[in-house]
């Protein structure tokens, strides 16, 4: 902390700001720009409003209170280099001052600035719109004994003035819509005079910023020609290979950066890539550690993640020909062309793998996702990239979103490792190469013709896990793949195992629920299982920009595991926050609670192997939700005892008045009867509680407020 003793001046501006760290400063500004193309614009307006402090104000202190990085050094090397002998300037004159943020709350970490200087003006780094004339008049205003604040146009504030210190921070709920006048208001208690300064500016969180003020023009400024993005697992042979060929072989590699997603590896692979990050410093290079069912996982990550025009999918054990970017530009420059590749070769000679090599070139229409498909990023994105399968995403790409006809084949080669056709002992002959691409002609057999989900289809490679299985859910266009569990019903599996039943299920459902979320508010989500609707719904609201939160609860301990991974499987769509909660739900004085569980204060749940864990129980109203956030919606699946924990939520009911979604997860003629005959108590409950209940499809249910 700087001490006020020993700085010139009596006023003090302090700029709060952050290393331009991709992934790691605006990050939602990234979600549709790229992490590098963000980090880029963040440095530009942080340099634009050095320039300002540093070329048009005088008289004042300078403090920067950065954050993200520990050497003060490495972060003025991120300023223009006539900037930074302006800053280094300043430093040695003894105003300006660059200081580290402590590790604390951002009311604290602001609180304890303004304490120790007193004279203070503090502004944030992504304000493009903050000019000379507004801190003038700020100053002016501290000058005067007035404190001052400069509101955004998301009713936050950009510029705090204070004559004298008083704590206007630490009691602010950030968290909340209107921090501008929470702060106000508190402003005029403390002080005589407090005024807002009449110009209210676009604080740049999201692309629709950019755009009302006019600055979408830095985006292509800012941005690299290409990404290549690399999916990673257990590559410790291949990678830095595959690393340095893709710098050495390009024609420009000061212009592309490199992105590589790993899925979890158990050998040095990442290791490798440190080591080439230390011996290829100047190379733009992000590293990315995700949880994956498949390189699909991985490669949508990257797209997101990414900031080039054009992407180009290269995989760990691929060696990419000489020039290999100018001729991915040059083909994907012809907005004709919706998909470039290569042509394919083995790092073999085999006779067979030849033959394999000439098929794949010569016979077959659409590519392979080996031969390093390159695409431009807006119009990858427009598609939704690829469908989140364990297996062939490739081939679904061009099954339902690019047409081979809109595909191009880049006349070049590139080198690319046969392992799969090998045996046991990693040698190649006629007869592991023709196992090999019998298993994938068995594979294509039964996703083209028997149309049978690729989650299945992947057990001829890979076999079945013993933990979970895998369920594929097609949704708004696109498929999504969860660790599942399946129940003994036949019926049940059949129509799931043909992706018939879900697709409906939450085709219907999902919608429903996104009606009715209003943003900064909760959904909850009883009895969630392995997270299905939890997950959907939170990628359809990233998608929408609503800013629902999700409470869920699950009360079998597996199916809450599961639940927790096919989170983090997709947690990268996602934008706002899902707490999984495992607990059983139910009214506590209910029957069904002293004859299940007697005097105990926790649920002894028979798993299997004989595993017993302990689950707390309580009823929804006692459950201690965000007091800032309102309950919108709360989704019960239609199973046993739910009148009993509508009993248990009665007053969350009466305070919140959600609307409510019932809903059946088992399509079976016999469940159908059963829940026919439960709603009927449970229609007859809530009409007392003047709720209108209404079916929206064959057994699903919507209730509504009627004093909404």
């Amino acid at each position: 902390m700087v001490e006020k003793e020993n700085l010139p001046y009596s006023i003090s501006i302090v700029l709060f700001t952050r290393y331009p760290d991709p992934g790691k400063v605006k990050t939602r500004l990234a979600w549709d720009i790229g992490d590098r193309t963000a980090a880029n614009i963040h440095r530009v307006f942080m340099s634009k409003m050095l320039m300002i402090l540093l070329r048009e104000i005088n008289g004042v202190n300078i403090i920067v209170n950065y954050t993200g990085i520990d050497s003060t050094t490495k972060m003025i090397e991120e300023f223009p280099p006539a900037l930074a002998s302006d800053i280094n300037q300043g430093i040695k004159s003894g105003f300006l001052y660059f200081i580290k943020q402590p590790s604390t709350s951002f009311g604290e970490r602001i609180n304890a600035i303004a304490k120790e200087l007193e004279k203070v003006i503090i502004i944030g780094a992504d304000i493009p719109g903050i000019t000379a004339a507004i801190l003038s008049k700020a100053i002016e205003c501290v000058k005067e004994k007035e404190a001052a604040i400069a509101l955004t146009e998301d009713n936050g504030y950009y510029l705090i003035a204070l004559p004298y210190y008083s704590d206007v921070f630490t009691t602010i709920n950030y968290s909340l819509g209107n921090v501008g006048q929470q702060t106000y208001s508190l402003m005029q208690k403390n002080y005589n005079s407090a005024s807002i300064l009449n110009e209210t500016l676009v604080d740049v969180d999201e692309i629709s910023d950019l755009k009302s003020i006019s600055l979408m023009d830095l985006i292509e400024k800012n941005q690299v020609d290409i990404s290549v993005i690399i999916p990673t697992l257990n590559e410790v042979n291949s990678v830095y290979d595959t690393l340095t060929n893709i710098v050495k072989q390009a024609d420009k590699s000061n212009n592309i950066e490199i992105l590589v997603i790993d899925g979890g590896s158990q050998d040095n692979t990442l290791q490798w890539v440190e080591e080439f990050k230390k011996d290829y410093p100047s190379i733009l290079i992000q590293i990315l550690n995700v949880s994956s069912l498949g390189r699909a996982f991985q490669m949508n990550v990257g797209l997101r993640h990414s900031s080039g025009k054009y992407l180009v999918f290269c995989h760990a054990d691929t060696l990419l020909p000489s020039e290999w970017d100018q001729k991915v530009i040059n083909v994907l420059s012809n907005k004709q062309v919706k998909l470039a590749y290569f042509g394919l070769e083995f790092q073999s000679d085999h006779l067979g793998l030849k033959l394999v090599a000439w098929t794949v070139n010569y016979i077959r229409r659409s590519p392979y996702g080996d031969q390093v498909l390159c695409v431009r990023r807006d119009d990858f994105k427009e598609i939704g990239g690829f469908d989140y399968l364990s297996l062939l995403e490739d081939v679904t790409l061009f099954d339902t979103r690019i047409s081979y006809q809109r595909c191009y084949k880049i006349p070049d080669t590139i080198i690319t490792n046969p392992r799969k056709y090998g045996n046991k002992k990693s040698e190649y002959s006629y007869l592991s190469i023709f196992k090999n691409v019998v298993k994938n002609w068995a594979i294509m057999v039964g996703r083209k013709l028997l149309k049978l989900p690729a989650c299945q289809l992947r057990k001829i490679h890979y076999g079945s896990s013993n933990e979970y299985e895998l369920l594929e859910v097609p949704f708004q266009n696109k498929l999504y793949t969860f660790k599942y569990y399946f129940t003994e019903n036949l019926f049940h599996r059949l129509l799931i195992w043909k992706n018939i039943y879900y697709q409906k299920f939450m085709d219907e459902l999902i919608p429903i629920i996104l009606k009715y979320c209003q943003g900064d508010d909760l959904f909850i989500d009883l009895g969630a299982k392995v997270g299905l609707v939890s997950c959907l719904l939170s990628i359809v609201l990233a998608k929408n920009r609503i800013k629902t939160d999700i409470i869920a609860f699950e009360s079998i301990p597996y199916l809450c595991e599961l639940f927790k991974e096919n989170y983090s499987l997709y947690i990268g769509e996602m934008r706002n926050k899902i707490t999984i909660e495992n607990i059983e739900l139910a009214k506590k004085t209910s029957n069904y609670y002293s004859e299940l569980y007697g005097q105990s204060c926790n649920l002894i749940d028979n798993i299997e192997n004989n595993n017993i864990t302990e689950v707390k129980y309580m009823s929804l109203d006692d459950y201690k939700f965000p007091n800032d956030k309102k309950i919108s919606v709360i989704k019960i699946n239609l199973e046993k005892n739910q009148l009993e924990i509508l009993k248990g939520m009665i007053n969350t009911i009466k305070q919140y008045q959600p609307v409510l979604i019932f809903h059946n997860l088992d399509p079976s003629i016999n469940s159908f009867l059963n829940k026919k005959n439960d709603i009927k108590n449970i229609i007859k409950f809530l009409n007392d509680l003047n709720y209108q209940v209404d079916r929206f499809s064959r057994c699903n249910y919507i209730a509504v407020s009627n004093d909404m």
